[in-house]
């Protein structure tokens, strides 16, 4: 009798020892799905606060015409560090009184120096470039920081386009973030750098 118990009481150890592995297992998948899914959610953000940084600055571009077509606003590239704004060029705190033609360029300052400040402020490892690129995509590199310009004669004819990266949280190792055999653009290049993850067209460019 006294054998029978000590082998029931084995046999009890083993199986909350299997149900504790098991458990285990589960908090563990859990564990990882909540981690997966606050990425998925803060890339998320990060996608909507980089759109909303492209398209005011498009329609600030689009507002100073004049400077826009003038080439204020090309080859801008917020790699360099941002500006410092003094209280003289800070049109929240001095308002611009010149003739509006007169104002435009003081205008055209202030918002790219505002707007390099905020993507490098706003995005982790942020990065934004304003140019002429007639060829955006790639169907095999993706988007692409350099810019193309074939047309050098007549700059015009290019479409001036809005670029913004940052370095998410994602790896986008496949097998590991993405499944195995997608094709998906690293967030971050070799040297952690960040890599062209959106792109707006400001003006389409016309033909020559």
């Amino acid at each position: 009798m006294g054998q029978a118990r000590c082998r029931a009481a084995g046999f009890t150890m083993l199986e909350a020892l299997v149900a504790i592995i098991v458990l285990a297992f589960g908090v563990l998948g859990v564990a990882n799905l909540l981690i997966k899914s606050f990425r998925f959610a803060q890339q998320s953000s990060y996608d909507i606060v980089a759109l909303q940084l492209a398209n005011d600055m498009a329609d600030r571009m689009r507002a100073n015409e004049a400077q826009t077509l003038n080439k204020a606003f090309d080859n801008i590239d917020t790699g360099s560090p941002g500006t410092q704004l003094s209280d003289t060029s800070n049109l929240y705190k001095t308002a611009c009184t010149a003739a509006p033609i007169d104002c435009a360029p003081v205008t055209a300052a202030f918002d790219i120096a505002e707007w390099v400040n905020r993507v490098q402020s706003s995005l982790p490892g942020g990065r934004a470039v304003i140019c002429r690129d007639a060829n955006t995509y790639s169907l095999t590199s993706g988007y692409d920081w350099p810019c193309s310009q074939p047309d050098a004669s007549n700059p015009s004819n290019t479409p001036l386009v809005i670029k913004i990266g940052w370095v998410s949280r994602f790896a986008d190792r496949q097998g590991a973030d993405v499944a195995t055999g997608t094709t998906m653009p690293d967030s971050a290049a070799a040297n952690g750098a960040a890599t062209p993850q959106l792109v707006v067209v400001v003006l389409p460019g016309v033909n020559s």
